[in-house]
């Protein structure tokens, strides 16, 4: 997992970044609800990597998550990185 500022259409998100696969990689951004959004390997180029630790940024994240709620597979995700 990294840490790292994701623009898109909607704005600028912190997300964390998993391992790529063959054809995507999932990303995860603090919005209502935390989820794992599967994004093109192209739209690497629209993300600049934090130096912020992960595990930090995992623990965070589930906190907010019990605000703005939190999918199964992204609690999976966030629990594996810390």
């Amino acid at each position: 997992m990294q840490v790292c500022r994701y623009r898109t259409d909607n704005g600028v998100f912190t997300a964390l970044v998993g391992a790529p696969g063959r054809k995507y990689r999932p990303v995860l951004m603090i919005d209502r609800p935390i989820r794992v959004n599967k994004v093109p390997l192209s739209e690497q180029r629209y993300m600049t990597a934090l130096e912020y630790p992960a595990k930090k940024a995992a623990r965070k994240f589930l906190k907010a998550g019990k605000a703005l709620g939190v999918t199964k597979a992204a609690r999976r995700l966030l629990k594996a990185a810390r």
